[in-house]
């Protein structure tokens, strides 16, 4: 592997490092506040969300928008993390018997999305 190629790689995975920062921060946070759990994966599913809305270096620039250009799948998570530590947090169990389903329902949604877009 080539200088060149390495740091390519890097600049283009460089967004996804907010993944385990949000961890570890939402980790702090969590301690702080007596939720570690909870602030962890709040801290995951922002790492998340940042990390969907994140271009790579020379991406997403120019005409492109950013809804195009945007990772889909890291937006889900993210969202589902974050509603799973503060369903944790301010409604231990009424949150569950909704976020769960409608989690698998839009992620099942976005399954048939990706398979016929291109058709």
């Amino acid at each position: 592997m080539t200088g060149e190629n390495s740091t390519e790689r890097k600049e283009r995975h460089a967004h996804h490092a907010f993944i385990p920062a949000g961890a570890l921060i939402g980790l702090g946070i969590g301690l702080i506040t007596g939720y570690a759990g909870s602030g962890v994966l709040i801290g995951l599913g922002l790492g998340f969300l940042v990390s969907a809305f994140m271009h790579p270096r020379g991406e997403g620039a120019g005409t492109e928008s950013v809804v195009a250009g945007m990772n889909w799948m890291m937006l889900f998570v993210g969202i589902f993390m974050i509603l799973i530590g503060a369903g944790l947090v301010f409604s231990p169990f009424d949150i569950w018997v909704y976020a769960v389903p409608a989690f698998l329902i839009l992620l099942g949604l976005w399954f048939v999305f990706r398979a016929y877009r291109g058709h």
